[in-house]
């Protein structure tokens, strides 16, 4: 049976394994600078979630992609699409509704877009609080942020938005998308700081600043895209794969457990 959800019909749903991972990635459409696309988030994460199909076909379904986000601080830079939290919260707990109405138990949230995060989170939690299936969101650069810092060639503060890390991993996809002769080193690094220095990878993660795009980014780039190249890309996405589909078994291992009202009567009292 094909792991992409699209392409199945209703009774190849109806007659599904539902212990398969429901893959479902939520990204944005916003500036990445004046050298990449406004889909970068989500031709990255589908990357992602369509490597974890070929790898394990039989144990997942790829739902297609939430291609908006929570990114209204990107606003200043034409063609940004932006989602309230609230909307793209009440809309992305409809489709894992919809999921566990016919009978999947198991769903990741894959995010490509920074500010997505605690919206998805959330998400997952409601997710399992109204429906009692399994339900996980995650960042895939969290997933191998150890893998990205031993190939990287970005100092802390190359890898935050548009760096190295996505046009290297875009470059790979589609070269002919990515301009590097428009790219431009900004590093916005502060050795002093404990707390607020923005990479993926290496960056503070106890506390969270998100300004307005503008105030920090001139044309929209935070990190250094100039040191990219496809072959650092093909090995950061192949990581994000590996890890992906290691996160993905571990959840069709978790047990789905019956919950335990405390608050009912004892039936045997």
């Amino acid at each position: 049976m094909t792991p992409t959800y699209g392409h199945l019909t209703w009774e190849q749903v109806r007659d599904a394994d539902k212990d398969r991972v429901v893959i479902l990635n939520v990204s944005a459409t916003e500036d990445h600078g004046p050298h990449m696309p406004l889909d970068t988030d989500t031709v990255l994460g589908m990357a992602v979630a369509e490597g974890v199909a070929a790898a394990a076909p039989d144990e997942v379904f790829v739902m297609p992609p939430v291609p908006y986000g929570f990114n209204e601080h990107h606003k200043d830079f034409p063609g940004v699409i932006w989602i309230q939290p609230e909307t793209l919260l009440a809309f992305v707990t409809d489709i894992t509704k919809s999921l566990a109405h016919h009978g999947f138990r198991r769903i990741l949230l894959l995010n490509s877009h920074g500010s997505n995060h605690p919206v998805l989170d959330l998400a997952a939690r409601k997710t399992v609080i109204e429906t009692g299936i399994i339900c996980v969101s995650a960042s895939y650069w969290n997933l191998i942020s150890a893998r990205i810092n031993a190939m990287r060639k970005s100092e802390i503060g190359g890898i935050a938005h548009a760096g190295e890390f996505e046009a290297a991993m875009y470059m790979h996809l589609h070269p002919e998308r990515v301009n590097l002769g428009r790219a431009a080193k900004q590093v916005v690094h502060n050795p002093a700081s404990k707390f607020f220095n923005l990479d993926l990878a290496a960056g503070g993660s106890a506390a969270m600043l998100m300004r307005w795009w503008s105030e920090v980014s001139p044309d929209g780039t935070m990190g250094d895209p100039t040191v990219a190249d496809a072959e650092t890309g093909r090995r950061f996405l192949q990581a994000a794969i590996e890890e992906t589909t290691a996160l993905i078994r571990e959840i069709r291992a978790l047990p789905i457990l019956p919950r335990v009202d405390h608050h009912a009567p004892d039936p045997g009292v």
